[in-house]
């Protein structure tokens, strides 16, 4: 790999710790991802340095040194890499990944975004922050990445990735649980739609696997400090046994106490940093409403809708 390639990756790597084109109708895995990379001049300026780079399904490992898996957690399927040059010698290295679904490729933005940068109408959603710029659209993620914050890369970042959308296809629709979160209040690139124990365990430490067998899940901040969780279980049944399986296991791990006398219909958990976690189900779905008071975190799981 590369000197660009391991700098990316280790760019990519810290944020997630800290969140000529064909025609887009084939099918997933149908044909090669190297049609849909923009053709010499397709931005202005911006020339292909070097050959691609493809990846298919446990490949993604020997690409990315530990942060495969939540990739593969999403549902990852193939992936193209190209870097690519102006004549002022300034590089942008262009990724895309083809995910298993849009709503895999929405999950994997929402994960890697920050939430504190720009956001850009490109695609079904797109955040640029410093040098790094992140949109999706149908089933397919696209990261680009430069060396710099100067004008001309951030420049060539955006010219590159409008490049890019254009071979895309048609975006895809957010997942229905997206809209379970009330729109009052929701901070503005907090949401983070969740496909397994990787991705929620960045939104919030259960620190355990009982209970959490859920088919999605979605995570959304509120202006008034509160966290909003809501895990799919696609029944009433399986959210019933799960709620009281995660009630028991945080119970028991030391890590939680139960509050003193309240009146609410909910479970309450008290967690060590002093956040309460009301728990709440609603048909399929188990509502988690997170925050310092009692009284916010019934409120915000009684929110979702």
């Amino acid at each position: 790999m590369g000197a660009l390639a391991k700098w990316r990756w280790a760019v990519a790597a810290a944020m997630l710790l800290c969140a000529g084109l064909p025609a887009a109708s084939a099918g997933p895995g149908q044909g090669s991802l190297r049609g849909y990379l923009p053709a010499d001049g397709a931005a202005a300026g911006w020339s292909r340095d070097g050959g691609p780079q493809e990846f298919e399904g446990e490949d993604l490992y020997t690409y990315i040194d530990g942060g495969a898996e939540i990739y593969q957690e999403y549902g990852f399927r193939r992936a193209v890499v190209q870097d690519y040059r102006d004549a002022a010698g300034r590089e942008v290295s262009l990724e895309i990944f083809e995910m298993a679904d849009p709503a895999a490729a929405f999950g994997m933005f929402t994960f890697k975004r920050s939430g504190k940068g720009a956001p850009l109408a490109l695609g079904g959603g797109a955040e640029l922050e410093a040098y790094y710029l992140n949109f999706w659209q149908g089933r397919f993620l696209v990261t680009l990445t430069g060396f710099d914050e100067s004008a001309g890369t951030l420049e060539g970042l955006k010219a590159l990735a409008g490049a890019a959308e254009k071979g895309l296809g048609d975006g895809g629709d957010v997942p229905g649980i997206v809209g379970l979160l009330p729109p009052e209040g929701l901070v503005a690139g907090s949401v983070k739609y969740l496909r397994g124990p990787l991705g929620l365990a960045n939104v919030y430490p259960f620190g355990t696997a009982r209970g959490l067998a859920f088919e999605e899940a979605v995570r959304g901040v509120y202006d008034s400090g509160e966290t909003l969780i809501v895990l799919g279980y696609g029944s009433v049944e399986a959210r019933t046994a799960a709620g009281r399986e995660l009630e028991a296991a945080l119970a028991s791990s030391g890590r939680f106490e139960r509050p003193g006398n309240y009146a609410a219909d909910a479970v309450v958990l008290k967690d060590g940093k002093g956040n309460y976690l009301a728990f709440r189900g609603i048909e399929g779905r188990l509502a988690v409403g997170v925050h310092d008071t009692l009284d916010w975190a019934l409120r915000t799981a009684a929110r979702a809708r």
